[in-house]
């Protein structure tokens, strides 16, 4: 139990591009709420899309790392 407390907590660093507006709106809505982090908020709206995609579905674990990249338009 203890091993999985420490993976759960290990942090990584992932790098992704959001609109201007709404990294505008999160910086806005987040210094006007002392609570709240950039990274809590973010990782709360990630946690609830998870959920929602994963509901009812069983997803086999990856094989590799994910392509870099922008995907290939289908032909």
């Amino acid at each position: 139990m203890k091993r999985e407390q420490q993976m759960t907590k290990r942090k990584e660093r992932v790098t992704l591009s959001l609109s201007a507006d709404m990294v505008e709106r999160l910086r806005t809505v987040v210094y006007w709420s002392p609570k709240l982090t950039l990274t809590g908020v973010v990782e709360s709206a990630i946690q609830s899309a998870l959920s929602k995609l994963e509901k009812g579905k069983r997803f086999k674990k990856r094989k590799g790392k994910l392509p870099v990249g922008r995907p290939r338009k289908n032909q």
